[in-house]
This record gives C-alpha cells, sequence and structure tokens, in this order.
C-alpha cells in the first residue's frame, strides 16, 4: 500500500467521504427513478440497487486510491477468518438480546422526549421493511456497506491517526450522523461504538457484519410483528426476559474480554 494514503481519511475528510456517498447515492437514485418502469419495480424497491451503485462508485475510487484489496478491508488479521467466526461470534450472538432489549427502550423514550412531526412520521412510514427488496436492503445490504465504510475504511484510517477510543467514538459519531435524524442517532452511536470496538480488537468486519446484520434482522421481524409499536409507548419485556438478556449478555461480553483482551498488534493487523 503507497503509505502516502495510509491515512486517509482523517475526521474532516471522513465527513466529506460521507457527502460524497450521499451524492453518488442520490445521483444513482435520480436516474435510476427515471428507469423504473422498464424495471418493473416500485421507488421504495429501487432501495437495494441504489445502495450497492451509489457505494460501490465511492468503494472503487477510495479502494483504488488507498491502494487497499478487498480482502484486506474485509479481513486484516493475521488470525483466520474460520477462527474469527468460530470464537467470536457465540459471544456476540449472547449480547444481541440485551443490545436489542436496551437500544428498544432508548428509542422509545427519545420519541417521548421528542414527538415526530407528521412529516417525520411519512419519512419513518416510507422505510419501513414491507417488501423483500427493503428487507435485503436493511438486513442484508446495509449491514455489509455500512461496516465496509464506517469500520473498514474510516475506523481503519482513524485508528492509524488517533488515540483508541478518540477513533472509536468520532466514527461512532459519524455512523450516527449517517441516520440523519435524532431519533436513531443516539443508539447508531452506542452500537457503533461496541462495533469499533470490535473490529479495532479483531481487524475484521466479520464480526462487525454479524452483529450489525442479526441487530438490523431483530428490528424487522419485531416490526413486523407489531410488537413494540413506537405509538405504544415504551416496549414491554418481562423481567425474566431482562433477566435472560442481562446474564446472556455478562457471558458474551466475558467471552470477548477473554478472547480479545490482547493488544491487536499481538493478534495482526
Amino acid at each position: 500500500m503507497d503509505k502516502k494514503n495510509e491515512t486517509f481519511p482523517n475526521a474532516l475528510e471522513a465527513l466529506m467521504l460521507f457527502v460524497a456517498l450521499y451524492m453518488a447515492e442520490y445521483l444513482v437514485g435520480a436516474a435510476l427513478y427515471d428507469v423504473r418502469g422498464v424495471l418493473a419495480m416500485e421507488p421504495r424497491d429501487l432501495t437495494g440497487m441504489i445502495m450497492v451503485l451509489g457505494n460501490g462508485v465511492v468503494f472503487t475510487v477510495v479502494m483504488h486510491y488507498k491502494g487497499l484489496t478487498y480482502r484486506e478491508l474485509f479481513h486484516s488479521s493475521s488470525a483466520s477468518a474460520s477462527a474469527i467466526v468460530l470464537v467470536v461470534f457465540p459471544a456476540v450472538a449472547l449480547t444481541l438480546p440485551v443490545i436489542f432489549m436496551s437500544l428498544s427502550m432508548l428509542d422509545a423514550a427519545m420519541l417521548m422526549q421528542f414527538p415526530m412531526t407528521l412529516q417525520e412520521q411519512a419519512l419513518f412510514a416510507g422505510m419501513k421493511a414491507d417488501s423483500v427488496g427493503m428487507v435485503v436492503a436493511i438486513c442484508v445490504l446495509a449491514p455489509v456497506l455500512e461496516e465496509m465504510l464506517f469500520r473498514g475504511i474510516i475506523l481503519r484510517s482513524f485508528l492509524g491517526q488517533y488515540p483508541k477510543w478518540g477513533a472509536i467514538l468520532a466514527s461512532a459519531g459519524l455512523f450516527g450522523f449517517a441516520h440523519m435524524n435524532i431519533y436513531q442517532y443516539v443508539g447508531a452511536v452506542l452500537i457503533g461504538m461496541f462495533l469499533g470496538w470490535l473490529y479495532e480488537r479483531t481487524r475484521s468486519l466479520l464480526p462487525c457484519i454479524g452483529l450489525h446484520a442479526a441487530y438490523n434482522t431483530v428490528c424487522v421481524t419485531q416490526a413486523l410483528s407489531d410488537a413494540g409499536k413506537v405509538d405504544q409507548g415504551f416496549p414491554t419485556f418481562a423481567s425474566l426476559s431482562w433477566l435472560t438478556a442481562i446474564l446472556l449478555g455478562l457471558a458474551g461480553a466475558a467471552m470477548l474480554y477473554r478472547t480479545l483482551h490482547a493488544p491487536a498488534a499481538q493478534r495482526g493487523r
């Protein structure tokens, strides 16, 4: 890799990169919207195609500029990918219930503190996963593409320029900002910090994508089952559910700490 490009992006360049990505998706979306009749697709079902093409344009340029291969982007650890999957995935899975339940409560609190306007309600209604295309976009494409950008490129670069937790917090802040609304911002920052820590410890996007995809899938499943709707106030989880989730979360956290406590340099970059 060309050494002069290892520090791209810095904090300002990361923000500009996000703007470039937004513009690329906007232009691709405008082009596809004009030909949606030929594609026989509703505008909302174009979401996945827009994400792939828009991100593809930006990633192609950035990866070429940095001299980075997709293999290096997804997994730069000296540990094998299969070892990461077998050792880290089970521990990460144990943390999912308490993460989902806690962030569900946080989302409800945000909605109660800042009630949505009619315009915001319409915007969120348009983002519902009520079609195959939207489910694929939310549960598959978004986790992969967002982890490639925010952890694989942005956090990877930040860790070489800033103190560890400063880098993780900054990348998580950008991840929250990318959701473009106050209701998801705090939750996205919190889970972004956990995802950032996972990446810093493993130097692999695989556990990050796995947790991100699993969390989005649980959220979509919950929404489709009509349980815990925002207009019902705080979601109701039984005390036993909380106890079970907390115990599983503690077990998962202990497993992760025991497995990943060694400095990243000792596990390879």
